[in-house]
């Protein structure tokens, strides 16, 4: 099989450097799109649509679509235009677009039962880590954010060398609301939701309410936000095994209303 995998915020295609080999130990390919504003890209100009175009270019048909974080939506974006091409889309840690809505809606306080009309979370610990670039126009992470986001299961020398790779997130492409009415359609599409039951990030009481949207079973790996690092053997394989994954449920694409059991338990975890 030939993956073909979209990296998420703040990191580049060299994410997936320790998946390859092991994707090729099992006889298959992996392929990383590096995206605009990021990595080799980093000087170029971040847009939605450059997001999608940047996997559109290397799509190729019988691709396993894989996408990490918020580039989950970006292989959702890219499938929306291409579903034809597609054999399987895996989410990993990620978060499906809510029709209509920008990218990050469903990481906001209404998923952990706050109020609609809020647009953040303004509750996150992120918070604290997160810095603005001195224009305001991309955000990013110290280090002891960067970890207790994306590298909280990984040594320290797995972390310097992931940390000195990130680049500012650019804000642009998180504000344009996000229409894939094809997806929605693709009832038959193959498809599955890679969860870390240390995650912090997109922690399990969200990951699972993305995987019910998505209509799947979740895998589950003991990891954080970033298997890919900490745990690339191990990860290699479930994606191998992610891609027998059947649906179970139809594609949701509204926001889900959580139960105060499972707001709760988002709390907790989101909190660490």
């Amino acid at each position: 099989m030939r993956f073909l995998a979209a990296h998420g915020g703040c990191h580049g295609a060299w994410a997936w450097d320790f998946v390859k080999p092991e994707l090729a130990k099992l006889g298959h390919e992996l392929v990383a799109v590096e995206l605009p504003g990021h990595g080799t890209r980093r000087d170029e100009v971040a847009t939605l649509d450059g997001y999608r175009d940047a996997v559109l270019e290397l799509l190729q048909p019988g691709d396993v679509l894989v996408g990490h974080s918020s580039g989950s939506v970006v292989a959702t974006i890219a499938a929306n235009e291409r579903p034809d091409l597609v054999a399987h889309i895996c989410f990993v840690a990620g978060i499906l677009p809510v029709e209509g809505m920008p990218l990050p809606y469903e990481t906001t306080s209404t998923t952990l039962g706050g109020s609609s009309d809020s647009p953040v979370d303004d509750e996150s610990p992120l918070d604290t880590y997160i810095k603005m670039t001195e224009g305001n126009e991309a955000f990013y992470f110290e280090r002891q954010g960067a970890v207790m986001a994306f590298y909280n299961d990984c040594s320290d020398e797995l972390i310097d060398w992931a940390y000195s790779k990130l680049v500012p997130e650019p804000f642009a492409p998180l504000t344009v609301p996000v229409f894939v009415p094809n997806f929605w359609k693709q009832a038959d599409l193959s498809r599955s939701f890679i969860m870390g039951s240390r995650d912090t990030t997109c922690f399990p009481a969200l990951a699972r309410l993305q995987a019910k949207r998505l209509g799947v079973v979740p895998l589950e790996i003991d990891t954080g936000h970033s298997p890919w690092l900490s745990r690339p053997t191990e990860f290699a394989a479930l994606l191998v095994e992610a891609t027998k994954t059947k649906p179970v449920g139809p594609l949701i694409p509204t926001s889900l209303h959580v139960t105060q059991e499972v707001t709760q338990e988002a709390t907790q975890e989101h909190a660490g």
